[in-house]
């Protein structure tokens, strides 16, 4: 009769008493969303929105290559070189045909040698032994010698330049070499003598001084530059 009772019971249990037991049931088992909706969603979530893009050219700079320039002339001191005299006859000219290298300056100086001046009366231009000496310009000899002194064998020749009187003497010639005699009119160019050591000289060369008739030196190789360029 227990058992009787019991299942009696059974079907008269309350719906409330199954409610609860259901609403967790049907909580749990609320659907999942599958495997391609979670795909899905994730790429909505990560699509990216671009705006026109147009693809841009970069400019490089540009470059070119130039050979090396050549290096530049070697700087030759003012009073280095004497240049080349022009062609015989008229004006002005240097006493050598070619440019020759210049020695010593007008000027103080370093005596060179014992009994030599401390100041330069002249220009030495070693153009060579035995080069040939022309004048510097039209004139007449005035004094032509191989008994000089210190000058050695020299000459001198009085021109006039620029409405200017002015002598050039021309030492230390080889003896014998001098080609003019005093009177003898010259002209720019013609042979004078052979360079020489004779005199007061520690080696062959030219030594030209230049005076006015008051007789006081000066300059030649700015004489000569001014006027025979």
């Amino acid at each position: 009769m227990v058992v009787v009772g019991s299942l009696t019971m059974a079907p008269s249990l309350p719906a409330t008493a199954l409610s609860a037991s259901d609403a967790a049931a049907t909580t749990l088992a609320l659907p999942l969303p599958t495997t391609t909706e979670k795909s899905a969603s994730m790429v909505g979530a990560q699509n990216v929105v671009l705006a026109d893009f147009a693809p841009q050219t970069i400019a490089r700079d540009g470059y070119s290559s130039e050979a090396a320039p050549p290096p530049p002339p070697p700087v030759v001191e003012a009073a280095a070189a004497a240049p080349a005299a022009p062609a015989a006859g008229g004006g002005v000219q240097w006493p050598f045909p070619q440019a020759v290298r210049i020695s010593d300056g007008f000027g103080p100086r370093s005596a060179p040698c014992s009994g030599c001046s401390t100041f330069h009366d002249g220009l030495d231009m070693n153009a060579g032994d035995g080069a040939s000496i022309g004048s510097i310009a039209d004139g007449v000899v005035v004094t032509s010698t191989d008994d000089g002194g210190g000058y050695g064998a020299y000459v001198e020749i009085e021109s006039v330049v620029g409405g200017q009187t002015v002598t050039a003497l021309y030492a230390h010639m080889q003896l014998g070499s001098r080609g003019v005699s005093v009177g003898e009119h010259v002209t720019a160019g013609q042979f004078v003598g052979l360079v020489g050591s004779t005199g007061q000289a520690t080696g062959p060369h030219l030594h030209l001084e230049l005076f006015h008739t008051d007789g006081v030196r000066f300059d030649p190789y700015s004489w000569l530059t001014e006027h025979a360029g």
